[in-house]
């Protein structure tokens, strides 16, 4: 089992377009560690500079304390599974397989072909299998070829949605098969749920936080982790103290606005949270957290309603703003009902809307 580990590796482009700040990061011997983040995030320009294919501008790349970026890409012991993986068009699986047995080896591995159940494809070329099948059989050659590190990019992408949800079931069961050290990069945070022992959040070059995919949902550290992975609703606004007009010798009490006005939440006691010292904030709420009934949040009208697991995810929205929400009693309305909902206090997040950091860590 190889560790991973890259110190301050940074690569800028032409124009000052930035692909990756300066990044430090670990991936322990035999783990499996997922970067998440969407297009533009600095994923594949990372896996680029890890295989060899870019020099970064600065930092090092080590491989159980050795360093490696000086390397050429097929001398560091690293094997990129790319999002649409290529196999020689003109051979057939059992010799594309045969190209990576290890001399004096001349048979493959029967305990992997029946792994990944490829003993009825060995007759067939590339372009009569289906993507599931060829992620298959490029996952075969990684373990015939016995590398110690993968990097996995977009591993899912080229697959249908029910049956990408199959085979990240079934790539679970073969890495439990494999010391291997993994990187997988992905912008699906269902990737993440089920792959991934830790998760980074990477956005705009810069690896926002690294933790358990628990944490990262219950507490995410700033409002672009909660976005990315959590899937949020976020809402920027500010604080307005509102005063008894009656009696302005009575204890004003903060509210939250948000721009359009469309939502107003009262901010709770919490002596931690310096609200009146911050100029912008960013409300944030999970869509499971929301709760449906008499409120004053009245006059938001349903305008979609998704199937999500046992139960529904609905979006509702007054004017430009939406919010999604969990629906678990039965079927939803119909598109186009008005829907009452409230936001408990104790299940709202805060982050400082300047920076995007969580005020009360």
């Amino acid at each position: 089992m190889s560790a991973l580990t890259i110190r301050g590796l940074s690569k800028f482009y032409p124009g000052g377009v930035v692909g990756l700040h300066p990044t430090d990061l670990t991936v322990e011997g035999g783990e499996r560690l997922v970067l998440l983040g969407p297009s533009g995030s600095g994923k594949s320009t990372l896996l680029r500079l890890l295989i060899g294919l870019e020099t970064p501008d600065a930092g090092e790349i080590l491989v159980d304390g050795v360093r490696i970026d000086k390397l050429p890409p097929h001398q560091r012991g690293i094997a990129l599974v790319p999002q649409r993986p290529a196999l020689f068009p003109q051979m057939t699986v059992q010799q594309n397989l045969e190209t990576v047995l290890p001399r004096p080896e001349r048979t493959l591995p029967a305990a992997i072909l029946e792994l990944l159940r490829l003993g009825e494809l060995l007759r067939r070329f590339p372009h009569q299998l289906s993507g599931g099948e060829t992620q298959r059989v490029v996952l075969a050659k990684l373990l015939i070829r016995k590398v110690s590190i993968w990097l996995l990019d977009e591993p899912f992408s080229g697959l249908d949605p029910v049956f990408r949800a199959k085979f990240r079931q079934e790539l679970h069961l073969l890495l439990g098969q494999t010391s291997a050290t993994m990187l997988f990069v992905t912008h699906d945070p269902a990737d993440a749920w089920s792959l991934g022992r830790r998760v980074g959040v990477l956005g705009e070059g810069v690896l926002h936080s690294l933790s358990t995919a628990d944490e990262l949902r219950s507490r995410p550290t700033t409002s672009f982790v909660a976005s990315t992975f959590g899937g949020f609703n976020l809402f920027d606004g500010g604080i307005e103290r509102l005063v008894s007009p009656s009696d302005p010798s009575v204890e004003s009490k903060l509210v939250f606005v948000s721009e359009c006005g469309s939502v107003r939440i009262a901010v709770p006691d919490h002596s931690g949270l310096r609200f009146e010292s911050t100029h912008r904030l960013t409300l944030g709420i999970r869509p499971e957290d929301v709760r449906s009934g008499p409120a004053e949040q009245s006059a938001w009208l349903l305008v979609s309603a998704e199937p999500a697991g046992s139960g529904w995810l609905l979006t509702v929205a007054q004017g430009r703003t939406r919010l999604r929400m969990e629906w678990r009693s039965g079927s939803p309305p119909p598109v186009g009902t008005p829907l009452e909902w409230i936001l408990p206090p104790e299940r709202l997040h805060w982050f400082d809307g300047r920076t995007g950091r969580r005020l009360d860590v």
